[in-house]
């Protein structure tokens, strides 16, 4: 499959140094999701402009940005507060529905730091949260379905703020197992398709302090930074 990064700067995308979010003249309504955290630059030399924080949805398909830039200022490391008072849109939805994978739809973000969106996504961003992905489950999750076994279980409809785990190697031992005990109950092609949530570069797991978990986006050279890869 070939997938694109969709770059949403989550109008209203709530962010500031030292702590201080910079609100807009107009109530946008209540948040979907508010987490907030670091912007720390490891560069050694000041970015070049003003920084922003900004989604960067993976899906299938060809590179569409949707940019509402909110920039960080002041010096580094930047506390930032991130509001999300909207889903994300249409196209940033993960829909395996054509390789028989009936199930809910579902965005995964990463959480990065760029100077404008056209330099936002993997390999061009100034930094990542290496750590955490913003998830976000459109509608009730089935168990065993293809999402419920990238994520360790069913999720509720809504966001969610998920651990990121590397695998140690090239074979996670605990996934291997739960895939190839999921390959050999499965019957069906759409049952066989459910099992790939098994064999992924990553666990995704949810965060133990959801919305509160802190999250922290590192500057760094691009060599050195690992992004969170679920393809």
């Amino acid at each position: 499959m070939k997938h694109r990064s969709i770059v949403s700067f989550a109008l209203p995308l709530l962010l500031a140094a030292c702590g201080d979010p910079q609100v807009g003249s107009e109530y946008p309504g209540d948040a979907l999701l508010t987490v907030e955290g670091t912007i720390v630059n490891e560069q050694g030399v000041a970015p070049t402009g003003p920084v922003d924080a900004v989604l960067v949805w993976n899906t299938q398909g060809d590179v569409e940005n949707f940019p509402v830039q909110t920039p960080v200022t002041g010096s580094f490391p930047a506390s930032f507060t991130l509001s999300i008072h909207a889903p994300p849109p249409e196209s940033a939805l993960n829909d395996f529905s054509e390789f028989g994978v009936v199930d809910t739809r579902v965005g995964i973000a990463t959480i990065e730091a760029a100077l404008d969106e056209a330099s936002a996504g993997e390999g061009t961003s100034l930094g990542v949260d290496e750590d955490h992905v913003i998830v976000y489950v459109e509608s009730e999750m089935a168990e065993g379905s293809f999402w419920s076994n990238l994520f360790g279980g069913p999720l509720s409809p809504g966001f969610h703020v998920m651990d990121v785990f590397s695998r140690e190697g090239d074979v996670d031992a605990e996934l291997q197992a739960a895939f190839d005990a999921c390959d050999a109950a499965a019957t069906t092609e759409a049952e066989h398709n459910a099992c790939a949530g098994f064999d992924v570069k990553i666990k995704i797991r949810p965060s133990a302090g959801g919305s509160s978990t802190s999250l922290t986006v590192r500057i760094a050279p691009s060599e050195d930074l690992t992004y969170p890869d679920w393809h």
